[in-house]
C-alpha cells in the first residue's frame, strides 16, 4: 500500500514506483512465456498481482506520511496494520509465483522491496527483505544447472535489497525533514502571531497610559486655573456682600476674573498656550498674576528677574507659570500673608522660580494630611508637572515663618516646534 504522501516529491516517486512495477511485471510475463511457461499460468499471475498492488495503491489516498500518523498511546494504529497486513499478502502472492510459476517474476523484488521500506517499520520491512530476497536467490538457483551457478546469483539479489533499503531510508529521512522544516515553519509563523498580538497589546497598552496622563494634566491645568479662578470670584462676591461700599471695583475685579478664567476654560479644551504666555514671555506674563492678586487681596507682592531674560521651551514656560498660578492662589486662599515675592532666574542649564510669602505657614504633617481638593493637591501638582520635564519642587515652610516654594527646570537644547 503505497501512501499518498500529498507534496509533490512524494507524488513524483509514487508515479515512478507504479510505472516501475508496471514495466517490471510486462517484462516479467513477456520473459515468462517466452521461456516456456504457460501463457495462462503467467496471465493470471500477473492480473492477480496488479490487481492486489492496485488495491493497495487506491487505500493509499488517505494515507498522510509514509507510516502514517504517530498512532495514541496504549492504541493500534488501524492504517499501519491495514499496511502491514496488505503488504504481508502481496510478497506471499509474489514469493509463490516466483516459486511455483515463473522466477522471472523476481524482477519485481526491488520496487517491492522499496514498498515494504516506505509502509511498514523497519523491524518488519528488514526481515521482509531478507526474506524476499532468500525467494529470489532459491529461484535463481532452481532454474541453473551446476555449470552455471555463479556468485552473482546471489550477490545480485543481496546488492539490489541493501540498494532498496537505502533508497527507502534516504527518502524517509529527506521526507521526515521536509516535515519537520513545514512544522518549524508552522511554529515561527504562530510565533509571529504571538508577537504581532503582544505588540497591540503594547499600543493598546501605551494608548491607555497616554490617556491617563491626559486626564492627569488636564487635572492639574483645571485646578490651577479654573479652580483657582472661581475660589477668586467666590471670595471677592463675599467681600462685595459684606461691603456695599466697595462693591462696584470689587464687580469689575469678579468680572474680569471670570474673563480670565473662561479664555482658560477654552485653552484648556482646544490644548493650547495659555493666553498669559501668547501675550508676554514668562516674567510679564507672573508679573500680572502678580497685579491681579495685590488688587483683589491687598498682598503686597515684589517681582524679581535674574539673569537675561531667554527664550525657553514653551513646556518649560507653561510648567513655571502654572506653578506660579497655584502657589500665589494658595498664598491668597491659605497663608494670611501681607507681602510675596516671586523671583525668576535664568542661568545657562535651568531657569527657576521661587515664591516666597510671610504667611502663618504650615507643618510637613498638615501638608500630607491636606485633602486632594486643598493645597495639597496643588503642591502635589506641582511636583508632578516639573518631574516630567526632569525639574524638583522644594517647599520650605514652619508655622509662623511663612512658606519658600523654589521650582527648578533643566534646560535641554530645546526641540524648534518648542520654541515660541
Amino acid at each position: 500500500m503505497i501512501p499518498d504522501t500529498r507534496p509533490s516529491t512524494a507524488r513524483r516517486l509514487q508515479g515512478a514506483l507504479h510505472g516501475l512495477v508496471g514495466v517490471l511485471l510486462v517484462v516479467a510475463a513477456v520473459r515468462g512465456m517466452v521461456l516456456g511457461t504457460s501463457p495462462a499460468l503467467v496471465a493470471l499471475a500477473s492480473v492477480a498481482l496488479i490487481g492486489w498492488y492496485a488495491v493497495g495503491a487506491g487505500l493509499a489516498r488517505g494515507t498522510a506520511s509514509p507510516r502514517g500518523p504517530a498512532p495514541v498511546r496504549g492504541r493500534a494504529d488501524p492504517s499501519r496494520g491495514l499496511a502491514t497486513a496488505w503488504m504481508g499478502v502481496l510478497v506471499t502472492s509474489w514469493a509463490l509465483v516466483v516459486l511455483l510459476v515463473s522466477p522471472e517474476f523476481s524482477w519485481l523484488a526491488f520496487p517491492f522491496i522499496l514498498i515494504g521500506v516506505l509502509v511498514l517499520p523497519p523491524s518488519v520491512a528488514h526481515p521482509l527483505a531478507a526474506a524476499m530476497t532468500a525467494v529470489v536467490v532459491v529461484a535463481q538457483l532452481r532454474g541453473a544447472g551446476p555449470e552455471s551457478l555463479r556468485a552473482g546469483m546471489v550477490l545480485g539479489p543481496m546488492l539490489g535489497a541493501l540498494v532498496a533499503i537505502g533508497t527507502g531510508a534516504a527518502y524517509l529521512r529527506v521526507l521526515r525533514e521536509s516535515e519537520d522544516r513545514r512544522r518549524l515553519v508552522e511554529q515561527l509563523v504562530a510565533a509571529q502571531d504571538d508577537l504581532v498580538a503582544v505588540h497591540d497589546e503594547l499600543a493598546a497598552t501605551q494608548r491607555e497610559a497616554g490617556v491617563a496622563a491626559e486626564r492627569t494634566r488636564i487635572a492639574r491645568d483645571i485646578h490651577d486655573t479654573l479652580a483657582q479662578g472661581l475660589s477668586s470670584i467666590v471670595l471677592l462676591s463675599r467681600a462685595a456682600a459684606a461691603d456695599p461700599a466697595s462693591r462696584e471695583a470689587l464687580l469689575g475685579q469678579i468680572e474680569a476674573t471670570a474673563v480670565d478664567n473662561l479664555d482658560e476654560a477654552r485653552r484648556v479644551v482646544a490644548a493650547l498656550t495659555p493666553s498669559a504666555l501668547e501675550q508676554a514671555p514668562l516674567p510679564a506674563a507672573i508679573g500680572r498674576l502678580l497685579e491681579r492678586l495685590g488688587a483683589q487681596s491687598g498682598i503686597r507682592t515684589v517681582l524679581h528677574v535674574d539673569g537675561d531674560v531667554c527664550t525657553i521651551p514653551t513646556t518649560v514656560e507653561v510648567a513655571l507659570l502654572r506653578v506660579a498660578q497655584s502657589a500665589l492662589a494658595n498664598v491668597r486662599l491659605h497663608s494670611g500673608a501681607s507681602r510675596v515675592v516671586v523671583t525668576i532666574s535664568y542661568a545657562d542649564t535651568s531657569v527657576s522660580l521661587d515664591v516666597v510669602d510671610d504667611g502663618r505657614g504650615f507643618t510637613e504633617s498638615r501638608l500630607m494630611s491636606a485633602p486632594l481638593g486643598g493645597t495639597g493637591f496643588g503642591l502635589r501638582a506641582m511636583r508632578s508637572r516639573l518631574t516630567e520635564l526632569g525639574g524638583r519642587l522644594d517647599v520650605e515652610s514652619a508655622p509662623g515663618d511663612g512658606t519658600a516654594i523654589a521650582a527648578t527646570v533643566p534646560l535641554a537644547t530645546p526641540h524648534p516646534q518648542e520654541l515660541r
